[in-house]
C-alpha cells in the first residue's frame, strides 16, 4: 500500500479518536441522549409521560398554541415533575406548498422575521401562564429556520427570547461539539411507523461516536407521524440498560452543560 495512503488512514483514525474523546459527559458517560416531543399531543400525556416517569427519565416537550384547554393542568404537572416545556411557536408556521386545508396566512413563506419573533414571544407567555415557568428552549416548526426567505436563527439569538433552539436533519448524532450552534441544534426526526430497532440503532450510533443524540418524536401510540407505544417503551428499556454509558437529560440541561464545558 502506498505510504501516503497509510499515513492518511492513520491521520483519519487519530482524528476520529480525538473527536470521540474531546467531550467529557457527566459521571464518565460515553454519550448524551435527549428525548424530545413536538406539538404537545394528547399521546404525550397519555403514553409518553407515564413511560418516562417509570424509568425516571426527563423529556423535553415543545408546545405550540393548539393545546386543549382541559389539559392545561396536566401540562403543569408534567413541568412540575421535572420535564422541560419548550416553545414551538404559537401557530406553527411551515412552508405551504399548496397544502390543502391549511390557511396561507400560516405559510412560513408569508411571514417575516418580526412576525415569527412576536409569535414566539406570545407562546412563551402562554407557557409561563400554564406552567409558571418561562421556556428556555425553542424548536423550529417543521425544522425550518427560514421565514419569508430569511434565516431567523441569528435574530432569535439576538432577541433573547430563548437560549437554545433545535431543528432537525440529524442521522448519526452530533460528534463534534466545538462548533455547535446552540440556535441550530440538529435532531433525529423519528419517522412514522419506525421500529424499535430503528430507534435503538440510532442510539447505538450515538454511543459509538461518543456524541449527543436528540430524538424528535411526534405521536406515540396515537396522533400523527406516530410510532407504536411499545416501540417507544423498547427504546426506553434499551437506554435504561445502558445508563452506565448514556446520560439522559432535557434539551436545556444538556445544552447548558455543553456550553459551560466549552467555555
Amino acid at each position: 500500500m502506498n505510504r501516503r495512503i497509510i499515513l492518511l488512514i492513520v491521520l483519519i483514525v487519530l482524528t476520529c479518536q480525538v473527536i470521540n474523546a474531546q467531550f467529557a459527559w457527566p459521571d464518565g458517560k460515553k454519550a448524551a441522549i435527549v428525548l424530545s416531543y413536538d406539538d404537545g399531543l394528547n399521546s404525550h400525556l397519555d403514553n409518553v409521560v407515564p413511560q418516562l416517569n417509570a424509568f425516571g427519565f426527563k423529556g423535553t416537550f415543545f408546545l405550540y398554541g393548539y393545546l386543549p384547554e382541559n389539559r392545561f393542568d396536566e401540562w403543569k404537572q408534567v413541568s412540575d415533575q421535572g420535564h422541560e416545556i419548550g416553545n414551538h411557536s404559537l401557530f406553527h408556521p411551515c412552508k405551504g406548498n399548496g397544502k390543502a386545508g391549511k390557511s396561507s396566512r400560516f405559510y412560513s413563506e408569508n411571514y417575516d422575521v418580526p412576525s415569527i419573533l412576536r409569535e414566539i414571544g406570545m407562546m412563551s407567555k402562554l407557557i409561563l401562564a400554564i406552567t409558571g415557568k418561562k421556556p428556555v428552549s425553542y424548536a423550529y416548526p417543521c425544522g425550518e429556520t427560514v421565514v419569508g426567505g430569511v434565516d431567523y436563527s441569528d435574530s432569535l439569538k439576538q432577541s433573547g427570547l430563548v437560549k437554545y433552539a433545535r431543528n432537525g436533519k440529524d442521522t448519526d448524532g452530533i460528534t463534534s461539539l466545538d462548533n455547535l450552534n446552540p440556535y441550530k441544534v440538529p435532531a433525529y426526526g423519528v419517522k412514522q411507523g419506525s421500529s424499535a430497532n430503528d430507534l435503538i440503532q440510532y442510539a447505538k450510533t450515538v454511543v459509538k461516536n461518543g456524541g449527543l443524540g436528540i430524538f424528535l418524536f411526534h405521536g406515540v401510540g396515537g396522533d400523527y407521524i406516530d410510532v407504536d407505544a411499545g416501540v417507544h417503551q423498547e427504546l426506553l428499556e434499551f437506554i435504561n440498560d445502558q445508563q452506565d454509558e448514556i446520560w439522559v437529560a432535557t434539551f436545556t440541561e444538556v445544552m447548558g452543560f455543553v456550553q459551560n464545558t466549552k467555555n
